[in-house]
């Protein structure tokens, strides 16, 4: 065995030995186990999702599991795993079984200031969103993903001059298929003035990440500085400087790609939770800009803040506004980050080792009555390469935009019985190559009813039409589940 599978073997075993440590700690608390068993029955006029050879059939879904909580007084414990065994009733070849697992742990010692916390989840995604972005157990086409991680982090008592707190990451992710296995190591550090400090204020967040793939062994990583200092708050106006620098590794692990820009800023507060910031920055290797930022925070159920700044790629956005109401929640939220390894938006033919660039805008709203509950979301995001060879934005394959909308109610008719129904409309464009793209749609109708039979019987019947580019499907599922 070589020293790099010596290594990325030894980072798993700690998250592991980590992640064990956590729960066994939170164990010690009181413990509730419920174990759950339901049986489905599903009939579809399309059930292998064919665009052209359309086949209808029945498939049964036989599934057990268990929940458990466990909630102490410094840290808590839920877990949940369920393994479904489905029988195509046509051709027996088609029998799966799938597993799923969501395990949340946290544990904080040394008087509250360090916190230990794991996760772990077993579940199915699509195998190519090129191919099919809505695919589940009844219809096939999934891989199985498996993720463990463990972060220890460190936060000290605010109150005084000092307010610094670290966190280190490990977390190891593979695929059924092989594609995108991965290690990552993450690293944190904010050091900032305390709530004692009343002359100065000052800010350095550092932030680092590393990938490693289990295939290659190749390693992609990314940084970003962002630091200030300043004068507090003289007649509603703070002086400051200003810094950032950033990098990151392409493919070709010779080249490191890094941006940086420093200068002077002044903020205005409007009043003590609310902000605007103007700064003029000069650009280490690109053409210096003006920064500007405001944060409002008017009152608890109000927050809006927006940043505009310019980095590697170029001008750079992040929003968000929330607002809480007593029956109206809205949010909204724009960002720009760098991913890499994502299997849940993985495209045939991509370099999925490679970081991308994601822009993202997305919204939710949600209106409450006594019985009834109205929610919409929509999200818009754009995905690009960063090619060591191209301009970002330059058609890559694995380029995609991806927009989605979804309308749904749920309605209360009685304590035990209940009537939902949602519609989703989603487009996804790739650029599947250099010259060319693909487009596909889907418009997918669910209504449910469901029924409490007992404290421990549920039943569910529920109805789905789906209308794509890819293919057409009318579902009907019948589900009895218990839970004790």
């Amino acid at each position: 065995m070589g020293m790099a599978s010596c290594k990325y073997l030894k980072l798993e075993g700690i998250i592991l030995i980590l992640s064990s440590i956590i729960v066994k700690n939170v164990f010690s608390a009181n413990v509730e186990i419920s174990p759950t068993a339901s049986v489905e029955l599903t009939y579809s006029d399309n059930i292998n999702l064919d665009s052209t050879n359309e086949n209808s059939g029945f498939v049964s879904t036989w599934s057990a599991g268990v929940i458990t909580e466990s909630i102490g007084n410094n840290g808590e414990l839920l877990f949940g795993y369920d393994v479904y065994q489905t029988f195509n009733l046509q051709d027996s070849s088609e029998n799966k079984l799938f597993n799923e697992l969501s395990l949340f742990a946290n544990r904080k010692i040394y008087k509250d200031s360090v916190e230990l916390e794991t996760n772990a989840t077993i579940t199915n995604i699509a195998r190519s969103i090129q191919d099919n972005a809505n695919p589940d157990i009844i219809s096939g086409n999934t891989i199985e993903t498996r993720s463990i991680d463990a972060e220890i982090s460190y936060q000290n008592n605010p109150r005084g001059y000092f307010d610094i707190y670290g966190s280190i990451y490990g977390s190891a992710t593979s695929n059924e298929d092989g594609i995108g296995d991965y290690y990552a190591i993450e690293s944190n550090i904010v050091f900032q003035n305390g709530l004692s400090e009343k002359d100065y204020f000052w800010l350095t967040d550092y932030s680092y990440e590393k990938n490693i793939s289990a295939n290659t062994k190749e390693s992609y990583y990314n940084y970003e500085i962002d630091q200030e200092v300043g004068i507090q708050t003289v007649y509603g106006v703070s002086p400051l400087i200003h810094a950032y620098y950033e990098g990151y590794t392409t493919g070709n692990q010779d080249k490191v790609v890094e941006s940086g820009s420093w200068g002077p800023g002044v903020r205005y507060y409007l009043h003590r939770r609310s902000y605007v910031e103007l700064g003029y920055e000069f650009s280490i290797n690109d053409r210096d800009f003006w920064r500007w930022a405001v944060s409002l925070n008017p009152n608890p159920r109000t927050f809006l803040a927006f940043d505009y700044t310019r980095k590697f790629y170029g001008d750079s956005y992040d929003f968000t506004l929330i607002n809480i109401n007593k029956r109206m929640t809205n949010t909204i939220s724009y960002r720009e980050e760098l991913e890499g390894f994502e299997r849940q938006f993985f495209v045939v033919g991509e370099n999925i080792e490679e970081f991308q660039l994601v822009k993202e805008l997305s919204m939710n709203s949600s209106f409450i009555t006594r019985r009834t509950t109205f929610s919409f979301d929509l999200r818009a995001q754009e995905r690009l390469i960063l090619s060591d060879s191209d301009n970002v934005g330059s058609d890559n394959v694995g380029d995609s935009k991806l927009y989605g909308s979804k309308l749904a109610i749920l309605h209360n008719i009685s304590n035990l019985t209940s009537l939902s129904a949602s519609f989703q409309f989603d487009i996804d464009k790739f650029d599947s190559e250099p010259t060319e793209s693909l487009i596909n749609y889907y418009r997918i109708f669910d209504v449910s009813l469901e029924n409490q039979i007992s404290n421990s019987i549920f039943w569910d019947v529920s109805l789905r039409h789906a209308n794509s580019s890819i293919y057409k499907e009318n579902r009907a599922n019948f589900t009895v589940s218990v839970e004790y």
